[in-house]
């Protein structure tokens, strides 16, 4: 195909799949569900676009796309929060994923008839939930923050657990002699243990990098910051530790440290992670074949797993695994609805496949079903189960930094945007009127599309944008200040 057509077809999917975005939030369905529908559509089957069936290069791509997902999300969590959840979330990432992962592979054996290997595998595969599919649902829903914490943490720490089982499990079915359950555990525990110091390691040294090198254009700090993300995954699997869980904590220990440019590259990075799921997603659609999908043996074996997953697995799972810590049935029904499952699933099929395991298409096919299934009915459900739990929260202000100076390396100032709500308690009063904090400084007020200068006799109405300046300092602090003036 020429290089014209690859591009102008990159270029029709990627719109399509952006512009399905403004659907997705109305119909709460996830969007990873209309990225994947936007590549089967253009695939063999359908359009008859583009024929991709390259399963290794599937699996190289959504790797590199997965470790810029999981980065963003370490870049985006606050340890504080992370610190609270943490024990609970790890207990879901382990206890959690290996009682769904059995659970699967009981019902897959006993009533599929599938062989213990092959059961297994099976239950490895959906035993995670996914991080690119929680972050992009939770992102701007107004959820309680420890179970949205809790659930980030989880899908962002299980990933090596399901990276483990799969590589266990597809071992076993290819050669089942020299299989060994005790060289599993140690393995797992110094892929686990070693990913996570390469993570610190390389957050510190790309933090003290970022903050002493002195770069000629400050358009290379981006390229820098992903750079560091590339590298913990590299060193992490190089010595075949966990290179999910290297690269997430390396995000983490950036996010908490001082870090010049700091909005600006968080923004950059997020940027950058919307791209490698869109990308991702669009090519594992057109990985299927809708032909064989919509196979009568096929649906019914993948309907049984998709039911025992949603209404056995999963619950049982949350409930034994959050026993020790104090979640209360409310945020246990939410934990349970928000396990939705992924991109990771879909790539780890691809294991089987690469390897020449027989039946792994089927494999793959039953995965591909259970993770839409899944992701179709626990996300468009999500929104409504919060609401009924009563776990639905009040937006918090939105805080977002607009300019940083750019000028120096270390600002000290930024401007933020700010909206004011109608019936507040500054609607309706002039600038003058209003007691502003001395580290805020209105600099510019926009309604319908139109800016106006502030003076002391500007009436601010509902509806208002205001852009603010203020020190740069955290972001709670610049909340309490803002909350001062009743928004």
């Amino acid at each position: 195909m020429h290089e014209g057509t690859v591009l102008l077809l990159a270029g029709i999917l990627l719109l399509l799949a952006i512009i399905t975005t403004k659907f997705s939030f109305r119909l709460n369905v996830p969007t990873l569900i209309l990225f994947v529908f936007v590549g089967i559509l253009a695939g063999t089957d359908v359009a008859g676009w583009i024929a991709f069936s390259d399963f290794e290069q599937a699996r190289l791509f959504g790797t590199i796309a997965l470790v810029i997902i999981l980065f963003d999300g370490g870049l985006n969590t606050k340890w504080g929060d992370f610190r609270q959840v943490l024990p609970a979330a790890l207990s879901l990432a382990t206890v959690g994923v290996v009682i769904t992962t059995g659970l699967i592979a009981l019902v897959a054996h006993f009533i599929l008839d599938f062989s213990w290997p092959m059961a297994l595998l099976v239950g490895a595969l959906v035993g995670s939930t996914d991080a690119a599919a929680v972050f992009s649902l939770l992102s701007g829903r107004p959820v309680d923050e420890k179970v949205k914490h809790t659930l980030e943490a989880e899908s962002g720490t299980n990933d090596p657990m399901a990276v483990f089982l799969t590589i266990l499990f597809t071992e076993l079915a290819l050669d089942p002699e020299s299989f060994s359950i005790i060289s599993g555990v140690l393995s797992l525990f110094y892929e686990m243990g070693i990913g996570l110091l390469v993570g610190l390691c390389i957050g510190w040294f790309l933090t003290q990098l970022m903050n002493r090198i002195q770069l000629q254009a400050s358009a290379l700090y981006p390229t820098l910051l992903i750079s560091g993300a590339l590298l913990s995954y590299g060193i992490a699997t190089s010595i075949h530790a966990s290179g999910f869980l290297a690269v997430y904590v390396t995000g983490i220990w950036i996010s908490n440290h001082d870090m010049i440019y700091r909005d600006i590259l968080i923004r950059f990075s997020g940027s950058l992670s919307h791209l490698a799921e869109v990308g991702m997603f669009i090519m594992l659609g057109l990985l299927v074949f809708p032909r064989q999908l919509l196979d009568p043996q096929m649906l019914l074996i993948s309907g049984i797993i998709v039911v025992t997953l949603i209404l056995v697995a999963r619950p049982l799972a949350v409930f034994i695994s959050l026993l020790p810590f104090h979640y209360n049935y409310r945020e246990q029904s939410v934990i349970t609805a928000a396990g939705l499952r992924g991109a990771v699933p879909i790539i780890l099929a691809t294991y089987p496949l690469s390897s020449g395991l027989p039946n792994s298409y089927l494999l793959f096919n039953i995965v591909f079903f259970t993770v839409m299934t899944s992701a179709l009915l626990q996300g468009t459900a999500l929104p409504w189960i919060v609401r009924v739990m009563k776990l639905e929260v009040k937006p918090t202000i939105g805080i977002e930094p607009l300019i940083q100076f750019m000028t120096v390396a270390n600002p000290n100032a930024e401007i933020v945007e700010v909206s004011v709500p109608s019936f507040c308690r500054i609607d309706g009063k002039t600038l003058q009127e209003i007691e502003m904090p001395q580290d805020l400084l209105v600099v510019a007020v926009i309604r319908d599309d139109a800016i106006i200068t502030p003076r002391g006799q500007t009436r601010l109405i509902g509806g208002d944008q205001l852009l603010i300046l203020t020190p740069k300092q955290s972001e709670e602090r610049i909340r309490k200040l803002i909350a001062s003036l009743g928004l």
